[in-house]
């Protein structure tokens, strides 16, 4: 019998744990205008439902962490992945946007367990000297799903109609669970040990805030996530403005996917003979002057897509190669509660998210200008955070 922590098929579920979150936020971003008309109301309530979606999915994290602690990583992902499932099959029936708004919060909360339990799974069933470099290729991989999912979206919506989408997200979600179910049973029998090295302690979510390196590293892929989930709740309205459609609005997603790749993949191929920390200070630099860039476009011209991918695609490129770095360094800091380290991060990275998002859909009516302010002042909190974590690491050496 294969062994499932090495093999190709429990990678590419993790994988699918690791963006089904993501799948659920991208999919339908093409059908933002369809769907205004179907519900008969505005641009706001229908952006609204990603901000709420990304309010769930960052709280519900706090809750998930220690369940998962308490009853396993399996069954949390069962748990979690029900009760996405049966939300993502009542949207389908829904015709009450202040109803869209609620499925899309139980949608986001059980998800969410999900997202929880993917990067302890990774500890738990590979070896530590294997842990970074499956880190490294699943992130990179689930840069796939802001390109892949609205060209999924775009399809569904033009031969199905927008409420497929959500019934194919449904589907996801049952095959990850299916799956779900031979981890339990490998559990029960016995072949699927867990790291004697990883001891239970009782650390607070508070505690794990008073360390300076941590939430510096945390904050940046926070703010650099929270400047993306600007542009992802911005560009389909102003995008559509500008003369776009639906078609050529998903197709935007694929060169900014590919410089997110092309970071990613690219770090680790320097990570050998490069520190991380060395890289740092030019990530952020040249994060900064891309969206200083379009920040400056969006005021002093009318501007065609191409214009505004091209430093667009200059962050994602800086992202790809931050992530890796950054989300590593802040797991590191508490091995023992890995659990608990991931919920808080990822719950602050997708609070700083939901403000971004919500902020955009606010002002939508100035979709453009709105999007570039909120993603140029993501700028100096990086610096900021960055200072952070220096200041951390000089405390524990």
């Amino acid at each position: 019998m294969a062994d499932k922590k090495n093999s190709f098929l429990f990678l590419v579920y993790l994988v699918g744990l690791s963006i089904i979150g993501f799948l659920a936020t991208d999919m339908y971003l093409p059908a933002f205008d369809v769907m205004r008309m179907d519900f008969s109301t505005d641009k706001s309530s229908i952006s609204a439902s990603l901000s709420v979606f990304l309010a769930g999915y960052a709280l519900a994290q706090l809750v998930w962490g220690p369940i998962s602690d308490r009853v396993g990583k399996p069954k949390t992902i069962l748990m979690g992945l029900t009760i996405f499932t049966l939300a993502s099959l009542s949207i389908f029936f829904t015709h009450q946007v202040s109803l869209l708004l609620l499925l899309r919060l139980v949608q986001a909360i059980g998800v969410c367990a999900a997202a929880v339990s993917w990067q302890a799974l990774v500890v738990e069933r590979y070896p530590a000297a294997q842990t970074n470099r499956i880190f490294a290729t699943i992130m990179p991989m689930v840069a796939l799903s802001p390109a892949l999912a609205p060209l999924l979206g775009v399809y569904l919506l033009k031969h199905f109609g927008w409420r497929s989408i959500f019934i194919t997200l449904a589907i996801l979600a049952i095959l990850l669970m299916v799956y779900t179910f031979t981890l339990m049973r490998s559990q029960s029998s016995g072949t699927v040990e867990k790291p004697k090295d990883l001891v239970k302690t009782n650390r607070s979510y508070f505690s794990l805030l008073g360390s300076k390196y941590y939430v510096g590293n945390v904050l940046i892929y926070a703010f650099c996530s929270g400047s993306f989930f600007a542009w992802l709740t911005g560009s389909p309205f102003f995008l559509k403005e500008l003369g776009y459609d639906e078609s050529q609005i998903g197709l935007s997603f694929i060169p900014q996917t590919i410089a997110f790749m092309a970071g990613g993949y690219g770090y680790r191929s320097l990570s050998n003979r490069v520190e991380g920390k060395r890289l740092m200070p030019y990530l952020l630099f040249l994060y900064s002057i891309s969206l200083i860039a379009i920040y400056i476009i969006s005021i002093t011209m009318t501007p065609t897509l191409t214009i505004l991918l091209i430093p667009f695609c200059i962050m994602a490129l800086a992202n790809g190669a931050c992530y890796p770095i950054v989300v590593a360094k802040a797991l590191s800091v508490f091995p023992n509660n890995l659990g608990k380290a991931a919920a808080l991060q990822n719950t602050i990275q997708l609070g700083i998210c939901f403000i971004a998002s919500a902020i955009v859909s606010i002002f939508s009516k100035n979709a453009l200008l709105a999007t570039t302010i909120v993603m140029a002042a993501t700028v100096p909190f990086v610096y900021i955070a960055h200072r952070l974590t220096l200041k951390g690491k000089e405390s524990n050496s």
